[in-house]
């Protein structure tokens, strides 16, 4: 490839291309040599801005490697290692066009473009209080708490409980997303959102209002355009549920005459409800790569 601005011209030369899997940089190294139209000659120092002005170099962390249809074009210029040739005529220019980008070997006719993104999840577990043992009302699967009693046999004593230790799962989901397509702070508008949610269909094989998004975070990775998301989820095998007694007047648990809890309801913290998996922007090759843990196609 060859081009010229109005002081220099120049002439590439890919060197080196290196393919890299999802979560690495692919490159691409090209030699450009540079002269100066009118035969002079370059310093490869004072002139190296001069340079970029006219479009011989290219602006670092900014200009893309301009190629389309595959990866090549995510590429943007991250290094600019300048010499000068012997005669002092010329310079040779190694330039490094890095991205995170890679083409999913899913695609068919059209290349699926993805960018990095993961699953983690540690087990943990919480203390949960019992009132009643052998219930014949399970925690709700749906968006509301209980409505009425939850049966069962209540455990010794008027306010008697037995603490028992409940599943959990913590889930970490980090994504790799692109500012120049998705700017930071129009992310962290919309993403923030899912912060103290419950989902409202399945997620990632859990099933609906098992999980709370605890938080989401956004840092920008310095020295490029792409930025980490990462979302916290926790499941838990009671929906989030706990036993609570009801009340009575005098701020007490509500009793029966025979000296037990009136009436014990399956309660938890109210929570908007959302689709987690409005995360993924409807990129079904995302969901599956991210889910999956591994490339499933044709499926």
């Amino acid at each position: 490839m060859s081009g010229a601005g109005t002081v220099y011209s120049w002439n590439d030369r890919v060197l080196d291309q290196r393919v890299a899997a999802l979560g690495a940089e692919s490159e691409i190294i090209v030699s450009r040599i540079i002269q100066k139209q009118n035969g002079g000659s370059i310093n490869a120092v004072t002139e190296y801005e001069a340079m970029v002005t006219d479009g011989a170099l290219p602006i670092v962390d900014y200009d893309a490697y301009g190629a389309l249809g595959s990866w090549h074009q995510f590429c943007r210029a991250r290094s600019v290692t300048v010499r000068l040739l012997e005669g002092g005529k010329a310079v040779d220019a190694q330039i490094s066009f890095r991205t995170k980008y890679v083409i999913s070997p899913c695609s068919t006719t059209t290349p699926i473009t993805m960018l990095p993104a993961q699953f983690s999840f540690v087990t943990a577990s919480r203390n949960l209080k019992l009132h009643r043992m052998s219930w014949t009302t399970s925690p709700p699967n749906t968006a509301s708490n209980s409505t009425g009693d939850i049966g069962g046999t209540s455990v010794t004593g008027a306010d008697g409980f037995e603490s028992v230790q409940i599943g959990q799962v913590r889930i970490r989901l980090r994504a790799t997303q692109d500012a120049s397509v998705v700017p930071l702070d129009t992310a962290a508008t919309t993403l923030t959102n899912y912060a103290n949610t419950t989902n409202s269909a399945s997620f990632c094989g859990f099933p609906a209002y098992s999980l709370i998004c605890e938080g989401v975070n956004l840092e920008k990775e310095q020295g490029s355009e792409f930025y980490e998301v990462v979302f916290e989820f926790l499941y838990d095998k009671f929906f989030h549920f706990s036993q609570v007694a009801t009340i009575d007047a005098d701020g007490r648990p509500k009793m029966t005459t025979s000296g037990q809890l009136s009436e014990v309801k399956w309660m938890r913290l109210p929570r908007t409800s959302t689709d987690f998996n409005n995360i993924y922007s409807g990129d079904a090759a995302l969901k599956s790569y991210v889910e999956d843990g591994w490339w499933v196609c044709g499926t």
